[in-house]
């Protein structure tokens, strides 16, 4: 046997209190979101300075590693044709290092950036809902 609902002894302002209640809890949830996508961005920036802080040691280390070599090719006027070479071609290997920092710092902070602007859009959208949500629950 089907057991009938009945509304008796509910209260239309016991309807609304739980409905302003589930309102506030889906608003408290809309704010958060929006506080932890913000807190993304901020990590994302904070990796996009790092990035570039760790680019600019590195290069400066390889310069620093090419002039030594430069300095001990020019201060030994004895060495063999053979070291000599030996130096040249460390030093080049060190012009293709810095090359491929460049290009893998470009490759980093495109990705970064990517995701940046993916959690900012995320972060216009979530605000927006916190927005709509927060007049509906004005107009309560």
């Amino acid at each position: 046997m089907a057991k009938k609902l009945s509304l008796e002894g509910i209260k239309l302002s016991d309807i609304k209190e739980k409905k302003t209640d589930v309102s506030k809890l889906l608003s408290t949830l809309q704010k958060e979101k929006a506080e932890f996508t913000k807190e993304a961005i901020k990590d994302i920036e904070q990796q996009i300075a790092t990035r570039e802080q760790i680019h600019k040691e590195v290069l400066e280390e390889l310069e620093k590693i090419k002039i030594e070599l430069n300095n001990l090719m020019l201060s030994t006027s004895d060495m063999e044709e053979q070291e000599k070479q030996r130096i040249r071609q460390k030093q080049t290997d060190i012009e293709q290092l810095k090359v491929k920092e460049i290009i893998d710092k470009w490759k980093d902070i495109a990705l970064l950036k990517k995701e940046l602007r993916e959690r900012m859009q995320e972060f216009k959208e979530k605000e927006s809902k916190t927005e709509m949500m927060a007049k509906l629950l004005e107009e309560q």
